[in-house]
Parts: structure tokens; sequence; C-alpha cells
């Protein structure tokens, strides 16, 4: 099972996956954020992010929004963020749910 999910990965991170119908390079980074919510995230418990969007749904928003290679600097930006220390702040509006709420449209680098 492991070695079958690696040789998934590695055809989806080349962009030669041959399942179903022709698919682009945009479905492909989504069954990547997917696989990371099903297999990755979930291994911790439901709902263990501390930020609204959660960070794959982040990604995912960033990617569509603001294109691959914004989207995934975005991601790295992001990622460098979400850490146990962040406390509400000007940054950060703290929910109701006890999550701190961190918007794309607050980190855009470049307007489109």
């Amino acid at each position: 099972m492991k070695l079958k999910l690696a040789f998934i990965m590695a055809g989806l991170l080349l962009g030669c996956a041959s399942t179903g119908p022709a698919k682009g390079p945009e479905d492909d980074r989504n069954a990547l954020i997917k696989l990371y919510q099903q297999r990755v995230s979930s291994i911790g418990g439901p709902d263990r992010c501390g930020f609204r969007p959660s960070c794959s749904n982040y990604g995912y928003e960033a990617i569509k929004e603001q294109g691959p290679v914004i989207g995934l600097v975005m991601i790295g930006d992001r990622q460098t963020r979400c850490n146990i220390f962040k406390e509400p702040g000007p940054d950060y509006a703290l929910l109701p749910n006890g999550k701190l709420y961190d918007p794309i449209s607050k980190n855009l680098l470049f307007e489109k």
C-alpha cells in the first residue's frame, strides 16, 4: 500500500498521472492537497489547525486565486506563521471557536 501511494504521489508531482480522463496541472495540485487532507492531516485528529481557513484550504485557495507560483510562495509564508505560539492581535482576529482568522485576502503578495 505504501509503495502504491508513493508511485501515485510521484506521478502527481511529475504531472503524469494516468488514471481516468486527461487532467490538467490544476487537477494534480488539487489532488495533492486532497491527499494531504485525507492521509496526513487526519492523523492528528480532526480540526487541529489553529487557523481559519485551515492551512490546506488556504493552500488550495492561494493556488486557485494567485496561480501556482505565487500560491506556493503564499503557502510557504503561511507555514512559517502556523505555530502554537501565535496569539490574537492586529493581524489575526480570534474567532468564537478559538481559531485565528487569517484569510488569503490579507496576505496577497500581488494584486491581480
